[in-house]
């Protein structure tokens, strides 16, 4: 296989409209993540560590450059101190296929290994779990499909997912709620890598009673609105800032133009986790609890991905800040390592969230663990990162 140049998958789209091209083929310079330049305003916390009881947690600490996370020691002091909750790794040669229903159906059926994350006493204090993962990752799909019993049992009524399209909804809800036989797998096309492991959460729904919510606006609108909002920031016409998502999130990336990235920022990460909470809080409107798959953009995590990637000084917010504005309490849960679409996706999702990988790493010796980062984030590492 040749070598790509290094590139890390656009954490802030979640997925292309059902017409359009695939959003996992919008990919971005992992220079952008790894070599911050100096003058750049970004800023991260540095790793620190407090107790409270037997529950780990990050502290605050002084502020570092961005750049600054590649230097954080891989010996973070995690293994020692934390208490964690762990779950008994699979040789990756051991797991069926993921190409394939059947090898999606195999894999979770026959996986020897619980989540290690405590979805129980997370969801007895929260109203909602973000699970913030990589658009590549198979291993959050069927951490789900697995795990929805045990969720279910936990009070959760319903799934949000960020690649799913509104105007799909219908037809989620139709196969869903069992009026329908049919798998909605244009509804899927978002993710053409994962429609097999998507299925079957979609079918693990079904089975369980869970509702699955759209919580996706086709991208032809949010480029429209990025354009507008870059054209009121400048004073120039709208028409400079055309172009599909993916042309606006190259050219944010590529360099800083006043008024446009703040723009971009602002439309693609804080407009949508404004538009995303209010489907989540319409869809727990009855009560219930709700599991949102987001990517990690918009969740609330150890690494600054959405600010680096798009060049945009600021506070841009977080999902779970929108949902406590709607009075809804989230949990944070960045996902690492586990199983990938392919290696580079693998690879990409390491050089992305360094500082992530290391606190994973660090815990329980790099197997499947779960870490408390506070009251309302945790981290699960599962396990090193791979392909099918």
């Amino acid at each position: 296989m040749s070598r790509r140049p290094l590139v890390v998958l656009l954490s802030a789209l979640a997925a292309a409209p059902s017409f359009g091209a695939p959003i996992e083929a919008v990919r971005a310079d992992v220079s952008a993540l790894v070599a911050v330049p100096a003058a750049a305003p970004m800023a991260t916390a540095a790793l620190g560590l407090s107790a409270s009881g037997s529950v780990p947690a990050l502290a605050a600490a002084p502020a570092l450059a961005a750049a600054a996370i590649a230097d954080v020691p891989p010996s973070a002091p995690f293994a020692a101190t934390a208490t964690i909750a762990s779950a008994r790794p699979v040789a990756p040669s051991a797991l069926p296929s993921a190409r394939t229903s059947e090898g999606v159906a195999a894999r979770v059926a026959g996986a020897a290994r619980a989540w290690g994350a405590p979805v129980e006493s997370i969801l007895g204090g929260h109203d909602v779990l973000l699970f913030g993962e990589n658009h590549g990752s198979l291993e959050s799909v069927e951490t789900l499909t697995r795990e929805l019993p045990r969720l279910a049992a936990a009070g959760v009524t319903a799934i949000g997912i960020e690649g799913l399209k509104r105007p799909h909804q219908a037809a989620v809800d139709a196969y869903v709620s069992g009026r329908s036989g049919r798998v909605p797998s244009e509804a899927l096309a978002f993710s053409p890598r994962r429609v097999a492991a998507l299925s079957g959460l979609l079918a693990a729904a079904r089975a369980h009673g869970v509702r699955v919510v759209a919580l996706g606006l086709p991208l032809e609108y949010w480029a429209e609105e990025a354009a507008q909002a870059a054209a009121a920031n400048t004073g120039q016409p709208a028409r400079e800032f055309s172009g599909s998502a993916a042309v606006q999130f190259r050219r944010a990336q590529s360099g800083y133009e006043a008024g446009f990235n703040e723009a971009v920022a602002e439309v693609y990460l804080t407009r949508r986790n404004q538009t995303m909470a209010d489907f989540v809080s319409d869809a727990l409107k009855n009560g219930g609890k709700a599991v949102v798959l987001v990517g990690q953009a918009h969740v609330d995590g150890l690494d600054m991905i959405p600010g680096r990637l798009l060049n945009a000084p600021g506070q841009w917010g977080t999902l779970a800040g929108e949902l406590t504005k709607r009075a809804l309490r989230a949990f944070s849960l960045t996902q690492t390592g586990g199983l990938f679409v392919d290696e580079e996706d693998a690879r990409d999702d390491r050089l992305a969230r360094p500082l992530s990988y290391r606190v994973g790493a660090s815990a329980q010796g790099g197997a499947p663990t779960f870490v408390f980062l506070g009251p309302d984030r945790g981290l699960w590492h599962a396990g090193p990162a791979r392909e099918p």
